[in-house]
């Protein structure tokens, strides 16, 4: 019997789309499949003429017109919603991502926020929606974004003037989520253009966690961790479905993001009341141990009921929320840095037991820890992230 052909149309230039293919080969490797792969840029019509796949998967780069040249084999779409067309699609939770960088941007303490996006992408529209809705509920001043109705983009193109000029106009300290890093990196060069430092007068946080990319800007990058991988990985689970003949026409697969990878592009603490700033400060620097309202009261030098009406005030969150989540950010670095086990990860967090630990953790993310510790460092073990 001949193995049934399949067509991977991704590039391999971009972070994301190595990611994908990772995940991809790492369940196709085990299937006796004949994979056949090729550039967005190739002469698709031949090659579907010539090779006659059973099943393709392909991304964001593909036209309707290009996607029906398969025609009839099994489709897969990656990154992009295509299930109202009738394509089984693997895409990422948009309002998920925006909803990291937009509680990490506030968790430093901005009130004045604002966006970046470069064109009327779906998934730029729908990061930039999805994160001007999370900062305006909780009570932050949300500026005229690049790329939005007021500052129209052109083309991609850069235009320096307008850019430096869009950047001097907006209230600092303000925090900037860019939706992707590629466009994170151009906000960092325009902000050193308009003689701005980052990230005390602009905090940027990108999207995708490319750490080469991130890395290489200065200061490095904040971003939003996807699991490029668990991408690749349903795209392959569903070629396996269709070659089964299974139905997968129209089927959807969201994946959702990990964390803020956090660097010194966001490192800063944008809060005007001093004593609240000092407190964070503190908390964050004793997270490693079991924290009291009091305690922090005393180390600030400031009354309890006078802290917590002035933490409402400048965080819209009380005392002991700050310390809790401070503790689970101790936690995550632990869970994400080390394999040490989950009784020792509440110790060194700051927590009493491994269970009040599960507790807090899936308070604040919303998963076990388990769970954040198995996706963080299986993206970090991605030859891209080393």
């Amino acid at each position: 019997m001949t193995a049934p052909r399949v067509l991977v149309v991704l590039g391999t230039e971009g972070a994301w789309s190595r990611g994908v293919l990772r995940g991809f080969m790492a369940v196709a490797n085990e299937q006796d499949w004949a994979l056949v792969h090729y550039w967005p840029g190739s002469d698709l019509k031949w090659v579907s003429n010539e090779w006659a796949p059973a099943a393709v998967v392909f991304g964001p780069e593909l036209d309707s017109k290009a996607i029906a040249r398969f025609a009839p084999a099994a489709l897969v779409s990656v990154t992009v919603d295509r299930s109202a067309a009738r394509i089984a699609s693997v895409c990422l939770d948009e309002e998920g991502i925006a909803a990291f960088a937009a509680e990490h941007l506030l968790s430093k303490g901005f009130q004045n926020v604002s966006t970046f996006r470069y064109d009327e992408a779906a998934f730029a529209v729908a990061r930039e929606r999805a994160f001007v809705e999370q900062a305006r509920a909780a009570g932050a001043k949300v500026a005229a974004g690049w790329g939005n109705a007021d500052y129209t983009p052109s083309l991609r193109q850069e235009r320096p003037a307008a850019m430096v000029a869009w950047l001097r106009s907006l209230p600092k300290p303000c925090g900037i989520f860019t939706c992707t890093d590629g466009w994170g990196y151009t906000v960092a060069r325009y902000a050193h253009e308009a003689g701005l430092r980052i990230p005390e007068d602009i905090a940027v946080v990108g999207a995708d966690n490319d750490v080469l990319g991130c890395e290489l800007l200065s200061p490095p990058l904040s971003s939003v961790m996807i699991p490029w991988k668990e991408v690749g990985r349903h795209a392959a689970m569903l070629v396996r479905l269709a070659l089964a003949k299974q139905p997968i026409a129209g089927r959807r697969v969201v994946v959702s993001p990990v964390a803020v990878a956090a660097r010194r592009s966001s490192d800063v603490l944008a809060i005007n009341d001093v004593l609240v700033a000092q407190a964070v400060a503190w908390i964050r620097e004793h997270a490693d141990r079991r924290l009291t309202v009091p305690m922090v009261a005393r180390a600030v030098g400031g009354g309890r009921q006078r802290l917590e009406r002035r933490f409402r005030r400048a965080l819209d969150r009380t005392v002991q929320e700050e310390i809790r989540r401070a503790h689970v950010e101790r936690a995550r670095h632990w869970l994400a840095t080390t394999r040490s086990g989950m009784g020792d990860v509440a110790k060194r967090s700051g927590f009493s037991s491994a269970s009040l630990l599960n507790v807090a953790f899936r308070r604040e993310l919303g998963i076990p820890p388990g769970s954040y510790r198995r996706r963080v460092q299986q993206q970090q073990g991605d030859p891209d992230d080393d």
